[in-house]
């Protein structure tokens, strides 16, 4: 009777935990740093459904800490992926704690007595202070700003402060009146252009109807504005302005090369022998024209009955001949 009695309480108490020995059950652990109020007999939940409860939780036997926290599963049909998530939750408004199965996507699954990871849900209480912190700071904020302003009004309302409150409140008032008749100006001066400003508004509504009627012609316009543009992206500009740079680089180097003396042209800008040679061949050439002046038999005889002619050329004559040395000077420098 005595053994009978204690089997009878043992079932007894492991039905009132919601521990039915009479059915086939598995058991998950997960580990905790902290479980947050979570107790034995706690529920697992999957998908709203109670499954199970919480069976056992120790302190892990390394001396870190953490905690073990043994899930009793009453079916042991349930397949549960081995990516799956004991998850820690607030299962009502009292702050009564329970395990969430999240099931994970894993193709293997979870045996008997293996551990799944474990997680704690944010509470609803620490969520909800943690959405009003920034208010509450806000609010710590704008009432420190009313106490400034509240300072601010007992400084100015002090008996030495307010003596100038009457001269301000006559400015604010003269201040109100200039706003005030402003307001009837502007009043009347649109009462005598009204009859403008409806033409004005009249002449708008005739322009944005000629702009809708000749929507078709500005549209082609556009269109051909969009071709030019179009004509000028395909054409070769930059190939252009490439070769105009490359002529303009090519001028700079011929004209440093003649600055340095190079080639012919920098040979007679840069040297005074052509100009000297000039100089020196005039000079001969003045000369030569000098002695035939003079001397003009010299360089032309002139035989008559084959006879030499011996006597000297007259004045008119030797006009005459300088006259004809001129006159082929002249013909010599023009075709030079």
């Amino acid at each position: 009777m005595v053994l009978f009695a204690i089997a009878l309480l043992f079932l007894g108490v492991n039905y009132l935990k919601g521990i039915n020995l009479f059915e086939e059950q598995c058991s998950f652990f997960a580990v905790y740093n902290n479980i947050d109020g979570l107790d034995e007999s706690n529920p697992v939940i999957l998908n709203g459904y109670k499954v199970g409860l919480v069976k056992n939780i120790e302190l892990l036997s390394d001396g870190s800490g953490l905690l073990l926290v043994e899930i009793l599963v009453n079916d042991k049909t349930l397949k549960v992926p081995d990516d799956s998530k004991a998850q820690i939750v607030t299962s009502d408004f009292f702050g009564s704690k329970a395990i969430r199965l999240q099931l994970g996507h894993s193709l293997v699954m979870a045996e008997n007595k293996d551990t799944l990871d474990g997680d704690i849900e944010v509470d609803l209480t620490k969520a909800i202070r943690k959405e009003l912190e920034p208010l509450k700071q806000k609010t710590d904020q704008m009432i420190a700003g009313i106490e400034e302003i509240i300072d601010n009004l007992n400084e100015v309302f002090k008996a030495d402060a307010t003596q100038g409150l009457p001269k301000a409140f006559l400015s604010l008032q003269r201040s109100m009146e200039t706003l005030e008749s402003a307001s009837i100006g502007l009043e009347g001066m649109i009462s005598e252009n009204r009859v403008k400003l409806g033409s004005i508004f009249d002449n708008v509504e005739s322009i944005t109807g000629n702009i809708e009627k000749n929507n078709a012609q500005l549209e082609n316009v556009i269109r051909n504005f969009s071709a030019i543009s179009d004509s000028l992206a395909q054409s070769n500009i930059k190939q252009t302005i490439f070769k105009a740079d490359k002529a303009m680089g090519d001028l700079a180097n011929m004209v440093a090369k003649v600055e340095r003396g190079e080639g012919s042209l920098g040979l007679l800008i840069q040297s005074d022998s052509l100009h000297n040679a000039l100089i020196q061949t005039n000079e001969e050439l003045q000369t030569l024209v000098d002695d035939i002046y003079e001397n003009p038999w010299r360089y032309i005889h002139v035989s008559i009955f084959g006879k030499k002619q011996e006597k000297r050329y007259t004045k008119k004559e030797l006009d005459q001949i300088r006259e004809l040395v001129d006159d082929a000077i002249k013909e010599n420098e023009t075709s030079e």
